[in-house]
């Protein structure tokens, strides 16, 4: 089998994954930050503010998140 499947309808894209070649926690997070982009998407957000957004989250999980991320390092 293929690793990756993909089939069309009119309206629709039909995936098949096989098991053996991805692992589930996997699909879980692309389906979930797919979902995510989709809400994104809904809220017309003005990029400016996502931009600003981002670099405010990256700096929060940095701080919140360097003695772990350092400690793994050594």
């Amino acid at each position: 089998m293929e690793a990756i499947k993909i089939d069309t309808t009119e309206d629709k894209f039909i995936i098949t994954i096989d098991k053996d070649s991805v692992d589930a926690d996997f699909i879980y997070a692309l389906l979930d930050r797919y979902r995510i982009e989709q809400l994104i998407k809904k809220a017309e957000f003005d990029e400016e503010k996502l931009m600003m957004l981002a670099k405010e989250i990256k700096v929060d999980g940095w701080e919140k998140n360097k003695d772990k991320i350092l400690n793994k390092t050594k």
